[in-house]
């Protein structure tokens, strides 16, 4: 007599890891604040330090600079597609138009259409997925009639967490990456996976801009009203 032993192995579809991608990126609020380094491609650095609000995952979004003095107030309001800028020395606040979201904000290597772009699922869909021993490798392409620069986002995403540890972006047309994603020094942080240590990288150009998380805080309320056009000017002076 003898037992018979079945191991079933569930393998994930494209669809189901990027719902698991996005789910690990969907969460109530969040509040801290992060140091971003740019380093151009002559290798001068430019530091700056900025707090941070952020409402369902990151549809909503308040960055508002503290560092260095002489841009102390800038700010920005990121609600789905739409982004706001306040700057002190203008005492305007200005919508960013679309044509115009393919800009560096504020000189790093993210634009203001990447820091639009949400979930994935958002924009793109999943046409392949490959596995590694640690990784899954996840391909996704735009979906149809949505307008966005790249052609294809390849994802590294680490099998424990389901975070994305690098993201290649590819132009459309074009076969090697354009950008590249890095999130690093993953800490578990009020039960959520969270990336410490961040890097856009352009691959063209070998500028980098560099995000460290200082503190940050899932716990603390975010009030849906902070996230205002109307309340970047007083928000930026506090």
């Amino acid at each position: 007599m003898f037992t018979l032993f079945t191991f079933i192995i569930l393998a994930l579809s494209p669809e189901e890891l990027l719902s698991k991608v996005d789910s690990v990126a969907i969460f109530p609020h969040s509040i801290g604040v992060m140091e971003e380094t740019i380093i151009t491609t002559t290798g001068k650095k430019r530091t700056f330090k900025i707090k941070f609000y952020t409402k369902n995952g990151m549809d909503k979004q308040l960055m508002v600079y503290i560092f260095p003095p002489q841009v102390r107030g800038n700010s920005f309001l990121i609600i789905g597609d739409n982004v706001w800028a306040y700057f002190p020395e203008t005492g305007r606040i200005r919508k960013i138009a679309s044509h115009a979201k393919k800009q560096k904000m504020m000189g790093s290597d993210f634009t203001y259409e990447d820091m639009t772009m949400g979930t994935y699922k958002k924009k793109f869909k999943p046409v392949n997925l490959n596995e590694e021993k640690d990784i899954y490798v996840l391909t996704l392409i735009p979906k149809e009639n949505v307008k966005i620069s790249y052609g294809k986002l390849v994802l590294r995403v680490d099998k424990k967490t389901y975070v994305p540890l690098v993201v290649d972006f590819y132009r459309k047309g074009e076969d090697k990456p354009y950008k590249t994603l890095i999130q690093e020094d993953i800490k578990i942080v009020d039960y959520i996976p969270t990336p410490m240590h961040v890097v856009m990288r352009n691959n063209e150009t070998g500028s980098e801009t560099e995000i460290r998380t200082i503190r940050i805080d899932y716990k603390t309320k975010v009030e849906d009203d902070l996230f205002s056009p109307k309340r970047l000017r007083e928000v930026s002076e506090e």
